[in-house]
């Protein structure tokens, strides 16, 4: 996550999602915080969602217009999406992602003390799971590793890959990397303006299951909702 991704599109449906799962939990939020220093690209320019109040503002009011004025404001950051109170009970975890291996360790070592009370988990990466080299905008397998335990489930982000088989076949991907860290089921709704963006849902109890669903139906002409699938 960087700072001048804030409000932009995938905050609204993330912002959305996570006050749909989390009330009566504890909730962390992981922001796998990037500088994105050098980059060019057009990531976090998809705010022209705020122009269209008709399409979207109904599926939460409340969070379309808190992140409409912090576009408007120019002032986007994490901090800003912090200071919301969208998510008001939230342990926040932003310090950014170290490059080296062992300052990465110490970071994770120290995340997961801050959030050892946590029962639902939200990892907000750049990319998504780690695949080939460990970068600062992935999330480590030895990470979620870590991350589960019994009585708490996992919410992590991940944005949809170009690989053939489209959805489906990232999503059978994605939960057969998860079933190898440990995870017992694994279950996802993806939202798909502007591009595609994965939210998988690991271990979570029916009332989450049941949240989950209820999200995607109040959001079907923008999610999909995939199944809950089991570890053999």
């Amino acid at each position: 996550m960087q700072d001048r991704y804030s409000g932009d599109v995938g905050d609204f449906g993330k912002f959305a999602l996570l006050r749909a799962l989390s009330r009566g939990r504890a909730l962390a939020v992981l922001w796998y915080r990037c500088s994105g220093d050098g980059e060019r690209n057009n990531d976090g320019r998809h705010v022209g969602y705020l122009e269209q109040p008709n399409r979207f503002r109904h599926l939460d009011p409340e969070v379309f217009d808190a992140l409409s004025r912090i576009v408007s404001s120019g002032m986007r950051s994490l901090g800003a999406l912090e200071q919301t109170s969208l998510l008001r009970e939230a342990t926040y975890h932003g310090e950014t992602v170290p490059r080296s291996r062992e300052e990465r360790r110490e970071w994770f070592t120290a995340m997961a003390s801050k959030i050892g009370q946590c029962d639902l988990v939200f990892g907000d990466m750049d990319n998504g799971f780690e695949w080939g080299n460990l970068t600062p905008k992935c999330i480590a397998r030895h990470e979620v590793q870590a991350l589960l335990r019994d009585g708490r489930a996992l919410l992590l982000y991940h944005h949809q890959t170009r690989r053939k088989g489209g959805a489906r076949a990232e999503f059978r991907r994605l939960s057969t990397w998860l079933f190898e860290t440990g995870a017992r089921h694994v279950e996802a709704v993806r939202l798909r303006p502007y591009s595609s963006r994965f939210y998988m849902l690991v271990d979570g109890d029916d009332p989450l299951s049941e949240a989950l669903r209820g999200f995607a139906q109040r959001w079907s002409q923008e999610a999909e909702y995939f199944s809950r699938v089991a570890r053999d």
